[in-house]
């Protein structure tokens, strides 16, 4: 085995422990070995470094506050500031070029991933410092680069995804995300339509939905507070910088585009055409990027921080969550929840005392019946009588017992 070397960051600020560890690992030859001590799982940093072929990267665990990764070298085919920089810069201007066009293909992406793997990350700053002076913003590259970033990182959290349950603020987020997508593939459907009327009379239906939509998207802005004041700070704790910065830039301009939908559909007297033109422009914007932002955040950021994050961290941002509140629901361990056994009444009185206890419900309560079979005509009743008023969720389907929660709206 080549030479060992060793680095504690325990203890130094988030830009101390980047100036440490990225140039010693830019300087490490083949068959040498680096061993850094954090004090917080560098699980991100496993994922980075490991997308770069000529590094191999363990990680290990010897306390509870203390990680040691291993870093090796095992081949010296990397793109470093010496090493043909001229290359490497004009290689990521034509990337640059290529990702900011409309057709982003597999190919396209699978290129930049290579490059950027293969460039180390001190490397990588001062190309991009390069193409600053040149002219091109660093807002520009960010937007171009992040993706495929986040993409790379994404293909290795797959392989160790998490899952968790309710009350769970991630389970909450993703079904809050849920709730959320749905009004956005509704959106979407608006806005083609809006292409084709020349007058608010056209608009029929659509005008009460679209204005639906916009209400809904401005009340998830708690859900992005959450996000922001209990679940990003956290993770910038455990070093986990780039992931939620990024998404919180994003956050800044669905505000901007959600803002602006909600103020022109709740205006009267706007002149159609205006009306027409800040809807399509607004609507489709959110429609597209809000989905696609909703995607890294279940797919990569609540990824990391599952996998990063310890049962304490989990019980604080749920606390947060708590006092900053919720929009599209509310989680299950809030909800007021009322059970009824139904198993001992005669079957003539079972539906007028479940009417009657779900309509006492507050907004938001759930009745949790038990039954001694499957009450899907109860089902079709509600649907019937209180269609959109009411959710209907199997906790036990048989094979003796049947439970189902009835929440009212």
């Amino acid at each position: 085995m080549g030479t060992a070397f060793s680095i504690d960051t325990r203890g130094l600020s988030h830009e101390e422990k980047e100036g440490k560890l990225f140039p010693a690992i830019e300087t490490l030859k083949s068959g040498e070995r680096l061993d850094v001590t954090f004090d917080f799982d560098p699980h991100p940093l496993v994922y980075m470094l490991g997308s770069k072929p000529e590094l191999k990267v363990t990680k290990e665990q010897k306390g509870s506050r203390e990680w040691v990764l291993r870093i090796e070298q095992t081949a010296s085919n990397r793109v470093t500031a010496s090493q043909d920089g001229s290359a490497a810069k004009e290689t990521l201007k034509a990337l640059l070029r290529e990702l900011k066009s409309e057709k982003i293909t597999e190919e396209l992406k699978e290129r930049a991933k290579t490059f950027l793997g293969s460039v180390d990350a001190r490397t990588l700053g001062v190309l991009e410092q390069e193409l600053i002076q040149e002219g091109i913003s660093h807002e520009e590259i960010r937007k171009s680069l992040c993706d495929v970033h986040l993409e790379a990182m994404c293909d290795s959290l797959v392989e160790k995804r998490i899952s968790v349950s309710a009350p769970h603020p991630v389970h909450t987020l993703m079904e809050e995300h849920r709730i959320i997508v749905d009004g956005l593939h509704k959106l979407k459907g608006i806005t083609d339509r809006m292409k084709q009327y020349s007058g608010y009379s056209d608009m029929g239906a659509d005008f009460d939905l679209l204005k639906e939509i916009a209400h809904l998207m401005v009340e998830a802005e708690l859900h992005h507070q959450r996000e922001e004041d209990a679940l990003f700070p956290r993770l910038h704790l455990h070093g986990i910088t780039e992931p939620p910065d990024i998404m919180k830039e994003e956050h800044v301009e669905f505000r901007a585009h959600k803002r602006a939908l909600f103020a022109i559909v709740n205006r009267t007297g706007t002149p159609f055409w205006e009306f027409k033109k800040a809807v399509i422009e607004h609507g489709e914007f959110i429609s597209r990027e809000l989905e696609s932002h909703i995607f890294k955040e279940d797919n990569i950021l609540y990824q990391i921080a599952l996998q990063v994050f310890t049962d304490e961290d989990w019980k604080e941002i749920k606390r947060d969550c708590d006092k900053i509140g919720y929009c599209c629901f509310t989680p299950q361990d809030l909800v007021a929840t009322t059970e009824l056994d139904l198993r001992p009444l005669p079957p003539p009185q079972r539906h007028k005392q479940i009417f009657e206890m779900w309509s006492a419900l507050p907004s938001g309560g759930i009745l949790r019946i038990i039954n001694d079979h499957d009450p899907k005509p109860l089902y079709y009743q509600f649907e019937a009588e209180h269609k959109g008023d009411f959710t209907w969720d199997y906790d036990q389907q048989g094979p003796e017992d049947w439970i189902v929660r009835i929440g009212h709206k």
